[in-house]
């Protein structure tokens, strides 16, 4: 573990909260609550549901006790909740501490849950730990106490998805000031709830006793508990007021209202009669979550705390102990309530600001800019922040995080202070917000400068640099350094800010086709990364390695950075990450190139709602999509890949990418061509604009430009087009050019790709003559660099030509012939929506036949067809013709060959 991380473990970050108060008194022995509880042992879901003060965790401690000195009833675990939790990360970390204290092993997660930086999906977390607790394999009770504190829609989804998928190992008991926002009538209907409420939490009368001892005459227990009316918390109240001399029954008698009333009452009398000292001090530090000694001398600015504390020792009904040592204490909730108005506003701001730096100090960031934001010092906040790692905390601690720091400031703070801004500008990059992120990078421009403040220059550089990374805003060659002398000349002696830059590098690089100074910018940027200690930043420079190598024909080289890419990933940031997601995307890009295809689904599965709502830039969303589309065409048919471009191109369109809205245009083109239908394939080309932007001429391709994704995807769809269409020979020609051009670029990969689609349609071109010759020079470099998948990917097309060879090639490669003669044999088939009658009419609607031809190819009236067409409509859900026709085109409810067929 790094220092850093044990910094940021201190055990400050779970004091008190893992455990239940360790109160000493005599509280009343709940009998026959403890036994309801038992007998609904197997619930999964147990909700006790009051006001403050009624003993909810008197009740739960009690319980926990009973089960714990019960082998059979499994484990327990404890975790009290506070204000700070109201974030899906920081809940979730605690729930793994607490899991992990009975005895859980969390395996990857652990480390990453000491150091509050769990994954930014919880999805993904939530996923990890389910199977933790599966391996387990024994059931556990986690009790939440004051869960009303962190409620929130998050964390309500957090404990609604443990409760759906994680009930067969664990129980939830939840005690709340009030019913959370679950679907508690579903969860009923299923038997999986039960709920105690205030009315069964009242004492009784023997259990009042019992508090206040058997020495009071029954009149006196009488009359206190028919005032307090059972409250736990005005019985133990009133048992302070008589023990300390402050009042008599005599005096309770005369008490009238309502039973809150009575309790303030009480509290006022029993603070009140404490003397000056004591009564300062629970007042003071009233306004700390929770405290010793030593934080109640700083925040007081005082150094008699210990003694003060050891005064208080017998009101622990009020001032609970939370450790066996009585050395850290919160305040009842309802004391806490009645004492923070009295403390006068201008001392609780110098108890807030005395408390922040000590805070910070124990790396409990959230909690240290909470007090300095009530203690109304701004700047302290920010400084705070800063010390904490400013924009780094999004790489550090992650997203979530993150965003719980930055909520705790006002709106003008936020849009004013350039620190936060590059936060939040690097935060919404990551999280896909073009416009909002490429806004709040302009305003930090404008205030940073007309500054002196090169922290703040280098930081908006950096940031800069991610951002249009993220949006792929790369339109100028060289806008990043590529070598090591010049980063270096751009940040001096700043690791991490050079390593930044050469990774910005490595991207713009790659988008321009310079894949030799690609690779020597992922190089130099992961020794930097190595320096500054940033394993998830050497992930990054791994990826961008890797994608330079494979593109430019050096596969093995490649496959051997993503496998460990994916080890770093998983040795820091667990087996179910976002980064390993992220890997695996173009672990699942070898797998396709490999034609190892049916391991690439599990991988692009991983990943593929994740990266769409958390992270990734265009590289990573354009391998995911192609290599999705490619192989559900294969494997499942048109519609399933129609729906996944379609996906793709939502995605672009959310985050502001036109090369990938451009790609999934050409990859549609590519598509329908395949499947044989060409009116709607050139229809999607004029819309792309491909013939004028990809033209057949002398001087097609002069240069890469920013596009070689384009050129490679373009001209292996136009030539499908071509091809298609008839026009072999024309397709053969786009093709060769094109991987000429790739080739001189040194984008071996896309040139071999195009060459073997150029072999097709030169053969077919040539009425299926091919000399064996030229079939080998094509085929060798993807037979000698394990490129079956780009065979797979030309489809049974190039079956003839394999079949030719068949004698000479590896056993790799005639496994993959086999595959092809199932493909030809069996094509993947759509599933039926509509009547044999309903099939056939929309396929010749979307050929284009009006409903005169349609009736005449059908032998059936015109009016029959209109009966059929409305069918079609509705359950189609569209109520025109050309809508009709792209639902089906989206969906794949048509038979390319069977419409080729039809007149």
């Amino acid at each position: 573990m790094s220092d850093a991380m044990a910094t940021s473990s201190s055990p400050w970050m779970w004091v008190g909260k893992l455990a239940p108060p360790q109160m000493q008194m005599d509280a009343a022995p709940r009998g026959a609550l403890l036994k309801r509880l038992h007998d609904y042992r197997r619930m999964s879901l147990v909700l006790v549901t009051s006001p403050p003060g009624f003993g909810k965790t008197t009740l739960l401690a009690q319980w926990r006790q009973v089960l714990l000195a019960e082998p059979s009833s499994g484990l327990v675990a404890w975790l009290s909740l506070d204000e700070a939790d109201a974030d899906a990360g920081r809940f979730l970390a605690y729930v793994l501490l607490a899991l992990e204290g009975v005895g859980v092993d969390l395996q990857g997660l652990s480390h990453r849950a000491h150091d509050q930086s769990l994954d930014a999906d919880p999805e993904r977390t939530l996923g990890a730990l389910l199977q933790a607790l599966e391996r387990h394999g024994h059931r556990i009770t986690l009790m939440l106490d004051d869960y009303q504190r962190a409620a929130c829609p998050s964390i309500d989804q957090v404990v609604l998805t443990l409760l759906e998928r994680g009930s067969r190992w664990l129980q939830l008991v939840l005690a709340t000031r009030s019913r959370p926002q679950l679907p508690l009538a579903m969860l009923k209907a299923r038997g999986l709830v039960h709920e105690v409420d205030a009315n069964d939490l009242v004492l009784s009368l023997s259990e009042a006793g019992h508090i206040l001892g058997a020495g009071m005459d029954r009149a006196e227990l009488a009359v206190v508990h028919a005032r307090t009316e059972g409250w736990a918390v005005a019985i133990q109240l009133t048992k302070l007021w008589l023990e300390r001399g402050a009042g008599s029954s005599h005096g309770l008698r005369a008490l009238s209202g309502r039973v809150a009333e009575v309790a303030e009452y009480l509290a006022e009398q029993i603070v009140e009669s404490l003397p000056e000292a004591e009564r300062a001090f629970l007042i003071e530090t009233s306004v700390l979550e929770r405290f010793n000694a030593e934080l109640a001398d700083v925040a007081r600015g005082r150094h008699d705390s210990a003694d003060l504390l050891t005064r208080l020792a017998p009101y622990e009904a009020l001032l609970v102990p939370l450790d066996a040592e009585h050395s850290w204490f919160r305040y009842h909730l309802m004391l806490a309530d009645f004492l923070r108005p009295r403390l006068d506003p201008v001392r609780a701001r110098q108890v807030h600001r005395a408390a922040a730096p000590w805070l910070a100090r124990q790396a409990d960031w959230v909690l240290a800019v909470s007090h300095a934001l009530h203690a109304q010092e701004t700047p302290l906040a920010i400084e705070l922040v800063h010390q904490a790692g400013g924009w780094e905390l999004v790489l550090r601690k992650g997203i979530q995080y993150t965003r719980s720091l930055l909520q705790q400031f006002d709106d003008l703070t936020l849009r004013t202070e350039p620190e936060l801004l590059l936060m939040q500008a690097y935060l919404h990059a990551k999280l896909g917000d073009e416009a909002l992120s490429t806004e709040l990078l302009r305003l930090a421009e404008v205030v940073i400068a007309p500054r002196e403040a090169p922290q703040l220059k280098r930081d908006l550089a950096v940031i800069k640099t991610l951002v249009h990374v993220y949006f792929d805003l790369l339109a100028e060659p060289g806008q990043w350094p590529t070598s090591a002398e010049a980063a270096n000349a751009k940040l001096a002696d700043d690791p991490l800010g050079q390593a930044t830059l050469l990774c910005g590098g490595a991207v713009a690089a790659l988008a321009w086709g310079r894949m030799d100074e690609a690779a020597g910018a992922a190089q130099a940027a992961r020794a930097r990364m190595r320096v500054a200690g940033s394993s998830l930043g050497e992930n990054y420079c791994l990826i961008h390695w890797a994608q330079a190598l494979g593109i430019s024909g050096q596969l093995q080289a490649s496959r051997q950075y993503i496998d460990e890419a994916l080890a770093l990933a998983e040795a820091n940031f667990g087996t179910d990450s976002t980064l390993k997601a992220l890997v695996g995307c173009f672990k699942a890009q070898h797998l396709y190139w490999q034609g190892r295809w049916t391991e690439v689904l599990s991988w692009l599965h991983a990943g593929q709602e994740t990266l769409e709502h958390v992270d990734g830039w265009l590289d990573v969303f354009a391998t995911n999509a192609e290599v999705s589309w490619r192989i559900a065409l294969r494997q499942e048919g048109l519609q399933a890949a129609l729906a996944l471009l379609d996906r793709a191109a939502q995605l672009g369109r959310r985050r502001s990418l036109s090369r990938l809205s451009r790609l999934v245009q050409v990859w549609r083109v590519d598509l329908l061509a395949q499947c044989g239908l060409v009116p709607q394939a050139h229809q999607e080309a004029a819309a792309a604009n491909l013939e004028q932007l990809l033209p057949l001429t002398p001087h097609v391709l002069p240069g890469l430009g920013l596009d070689w994704r384009f050129i490679e995807a373009g001209a292996l769809a136009l030539a499908r087009l071509q091809m298609a269409a008839g026009a072999a020979q024309a397709a053969q020609v786009r093709l060769e050019r094109a991987a000429r051009v790739l080739d001189e670029h040194g984008l071996a990969l896309p040139a071999w790709r195009l060459r073997l689609l150029a072999l097709l349609a030169r053969r077919r071109a040539q009425d299926g003559e091919l000399a064996a010759a030229d079939a080998q020079v094509v085929l060798a470099p993807l037979l000698q660099s394990g490129l079956h998948g780009l065979l797979l990917e030309a489809g049974p097309a190039v079956l003839p030509v394999l079949q030719q060879m068949e004698a000479a090639l590896p056993p790799s490669a005639v496994a993959v012939i086999s595959q092809l003669r199932g493909w030809q044999t069996h094509p993947p088939r759509q599933r039926a929506q509509f009547s044999a009658k309903e099939a056939l009419v929309l396929e010749l609607l979307v050929a284009g036949q009006a409903n005169k031809s349609i009736a005449r190819a059908l032998d059936i009236s015109e009016n029959t067809v209109k009966f059929h067409l409305k069918q079609i409509f509705q359950k189609l859900s569209v109520d025109s013709r050309s809508a009709a026709i792209s639902a089906a085109l989206q969906q794949g409810l048509v038979t390319p060959g069977a419409m080729q067929s039809r007149p």
